[in-house]
Order: structure tokens, then sequence, then C-alpha cells
């Protein structure tokens, strides 16, 4: 996923449990309830990607023909970044003013999300750049439907790469999809993708210590 999982040069994204209750309403039969307004779209960057420790994602991943689930958790948290563990895999993430970053070696590199999120709002990173090519929309995976994500499509070099990653606002990354190109065709063939399967937020893990 954008942020979780390494493929070539780049840092792809990270996943997410979440269950959602529903609030039972009462409605008259001759004048229907109309649906409450939906909160307008955050612009920052760190509403797309909550990283208090505690948070865990699952996804649903296929690669090379297996489909595996993949848990990521944010281990570590503090002032100025964060750790998540993906398997036996460290990654840090630096969170700053202008957005939410990759880290290596101590310091900011690439940005994940970059402020303020917009519709087409583009960033240089490495060997490439990165352009929000959907923001507002709603999208259903195994773990609910989510309202207010945004999609970034990183497009770099040296392999020619794609990868889409779509967060959802107060919950983190929920698909990822990622390309390369055929040396042969020159298309693009998708590699791998992920979906949110669950989130378990921070005080939620059934499993955690009782405090």
């Amino acid at each position: 996923m954008t942020g979780l999982m390494r493929v070539g040069n780049g840092a792809l994204g990270r996943f997410t449990f979440c269950f959602l209750a529903g609030n039972l309403a009462w409605a008259c039969a001759s004048a229907p309830p109309k649906p409450a307004a939906s909160a307008p779209a955050p612009e920052d960057a760190a509403a797309y990607y909550p990283l208090s420790t505690g948070w865990k994602w699952a996804y649903d991943l296929e690669k090379d023909g297996d489909k595996i689930l993949a848990i990521y958790t944010v281990l570590e948290n503090g002032a100025d970044g964060a750790v998540i563990l993906a398997g036996e895999e460290h990654i840090n993430y630096a969170l700053t003013p202008e957005g939410v970053a990759r880290r290596e070696n101590g310091r900011p590199t690439d940005f994940v999300l970059k402020n303020p999120v917009r519709m087409g709002a583009e960033w240089v990173v490495s060997d490439g750049k990165a352009k929000i090519i959907a923001a507002g929309a709603a999208v259903t995976v195994a773990a609910g439907t989510f309202q207010n994500c945004v999609t970034v499509e990183e497009t770099r070099v040296n392999p020619p790469r794609i990868v889409r990653t779509t967060f959802a606002a107060g919950i983190g990354p929920v698909t990822l999809e990622y390309q390369l190109q055929d040396p042969a065709t020159g298309q693009f063939q998708i590699a791998m993708r992920a979906s949110l399967r669950g989130v378990t937020k921070p005080g939620e893990d059934p499993l955690g210590a009782k405090k």
C-alpha cells in the first residue's frame, strides 16, 4: 500500500481493521427523513492517515497469483513521526506541517499526502511525481463504505511504474494498486493490489491489554 509496502524504490501504502455500526432511524411513511449531509472533505493530509499508536489495518492482498492477509500496525508514534510494523519490516513516516511523508535515515523524503489535499494537487517524488486524481468520493471495500476518499497516483521511472492509493478520511489507506510496465508491449500491468478488510482503532483491540 502507499505507505506500508515497499516495491522497487517506493514505499507503498498501508491498510485497516474497521467495523461500522449503523444508526437506527424512525421515519413516517408520508415524510421520510432526508439523509444527513456528509461533512466537508478535510484538506489536512494527517486526517487521511491516522498514525496514533494502536491503529491496525488488515488487507486482502493479491500478488504473483497469491492471496494473503496483510496486517499493518502503528508500533510507535511521536511528535514528528510514526513507525508502522508490516510483518518483520519497520516503515517510518514523518508528520510535518507540509503533510505526511516517508522517512529515511531520520529525515522526510517523498510525501505520501501533501497539504492542502485537493483534487488535481501535484508534488514531486523520487523519479517521478504524485497527483491527486480523485477527491471526495465514496469507496466500498470488504471493511465497509467510506466517505471523503482521495486517490493519489504516483508515476515513477526506473522501472516505469504506477501506484494508486486511495485514502479514507479518518481511516487511512483503503485500496492500493501497483502497476509495472511490460517492456515488450509498453503496457502497464497490475503486479499487486490490496483492499481493506478491517481496521482496529486505538483502544478497540479485543486482544490488547486491559486497562
